[in-house]
C-alpha cells in the first residue's frame, strides 16, 4: 500500500541533497511524520497547504517502513499514517510534482482518480451541440470504503464503496426518469484485452439523455446535486465520455 508525504520545494531540496528528512516543522514539533492515505492526501493539501504551489507529492510503500510506522486517530478519528522516525530517500517509491490548479491541487491520477470533470473539460462539453441527443460511455472503479467528507452524516457509517454508490442511483432515479434519459446498455467487466492491464471497472454502461440539455439540467438539479455526494465517496476512478447517436453499419469503420 502506497502512502504519501506533501513536501515544500525546500523540504523536498533537502532530502534529495541530505537523503534523509526528520520532517516540516509540524512533524518535528508532534514527534513524527505526517503520512495520508490515497483517500486522505488531497484533505490534507486543501487543509494544510492551500494557494501553496511548488509542493511534492511523494509515494512510499507502507510495508517498508517497519514497526516505526503507526496508525493513529487524527482528523476527525480517521487512522493516519504516522513515522515515528526519519524517512530516507531510498524509501520513496516516487515523486511528482503537486501543481496548483484553478485554487486545488491537481494529483495523479494514480493516487486519486478521476471522479468529477475538470473546469476546462466541462466547459468544452456545454461547448458542444446541445439540441441533439447524447450517449455517455460511463466505466467506473468503485473504492473498498465510501469516503465521506468528514462532517457528512455517513462519514462514519462505514459504507462501502458499492453501497454509496447504489445510494446515488436510488436518489437520482427520479431525476434521470424525469429528465427522459435512459441505460441504453449495460455490461459487466470481465478483462482487458488492450489497454493498461491493471485497469478494471466494476460498473461499465452507456446512458442516453435526449439532449446535452436535458445532461445539464440532470447535473444542476437540486436533488442529484445532493445525491452526487454519494458517488463522489464511493468512485475511485472513472470514466465519462460524451458520444452522439450513429448508424451502426456492417464493418468496423
Amino acid at each position: 500500500m502506497l502512502i504519501y508525504k506533501i513536501f515544500q520545494p525546500g523540504e523536498w531540496a533537502a532530502l534529495e541533497e541530505t537523503g534523509v528528512t526528520k520532517g516540516a516543522p509540524v512533524d518535528l514539533a508532534d514527534g513524527f511524520i505526517h503520512l495520508s492515505t490515497a483517500d486522505q492526501a488531497p484533505e490534507t493539501a486543501a487543509k494544510h497547504f492551500a494557494g501553496q504551489d511548488g509542493l511534492v507529492l511523494a509515494a512510499v510503500e507502507a510495508g517498508t517502513l517497519g514497526p516505526a510506522l503507526k496508525w493513529e486517530a487524527s482528523r476527525g478519528g480517521e487512522l493516519f499514517p504516522h513515522l515515528y522516525r526519519d524517512l530516507h530517500r531510498a524509501e520513496v517509491a516516487w515523486a511528482a510534482p503537486l501543481p496548483l490548479m484553478d485554487g486545488r491541487h491537481r494529483f495523479p491520477e494514480s493516487v486519486t482518480g478521476h471522479v468529477d470533470p475538470t473546469r476546462a473539460q466541462f466547459e468544452q462539453f456545454k461547448g458542444l451541440d446541445r439540441d441533439r441527443p447524447v450517449e455517455m460511455l460511463n466505466l467506473v472503479r468503485l473504492r473498498a470504503a465510501a469516503a465521506y467528507p468528514p462532517d457528512h452524516p455517513l462519514a462514519a457509517a462505514g459504507l462501502s464503496g458499492a453501497a454509496a454508490y447504489a445510494r446515488y442511483g436510488a436518489e437520482t432515479a427520479p431525476v434521470i426518469d424525469r429528465i427522459g434519459a435512459t441505460i441504453l446498455w449495460r455490461g459487466g467487466f470481465e478483462s482487458v484485452l488492450i489497454g493498461p492491464e491493471a485497469e478494471h471497472w466494476d460498473h461499465v454502461f452507456i446512458a442516453r439523455y435526449p439532449s446535452a440539455h436535458a445532461f445539464l439540467e440532470m447535473v444542476t438539479d437540486p436533488a442529484y446535486r445532493a445525491a452526487v455526494v454519494h458517488r463522489q465517496a464511493a468512485v475511485r476512478t472513472s470514466r465519462l465520455l460524451r458520444c452522439g447517436p450513429a448508424e451502426a453499419g456492417d464493418t468496423f469503420a
